[in-house]
């Protein structure tokens, strides 16, 4: 993001490009969700919606007060 934004853009400069990003992403069919344990099912989808999907990650990267690592929020899917 820092590289995309310059030297000192904010976190909230940041997080709204990483939201711009993963809107994108979801526009092109990626969702989000979470790793499970399971054989028959290694991946539990958020709700489909982008605007929930957006609003919880938003969420998470506040209360992280970072941008996250990978795994931190959620993964991706491509179907």
């Amino acid at each position: 993001m820092g590289s995309l934004l310059g030297r000192g853009a904010s976190f909230e400069e940041q997080l709204a490009l990483l939201l711009r990003i993963v809107g994108d992403l979801y526009d092109t069919g990626v969702r989000t969700g979470e790793l499970t344990e399971s054989a028959t099912e290694p991946f539990l989808p958020w709700r489909p919606e982008k605007a929930d999907a957006l609003a919880r990650i938003a969420a998470e990267v506040r209360q992280l007060s970072r941008l996250p690592d990978s795994g931190d929020v959620g993964w991706f899917t491509v179907p």
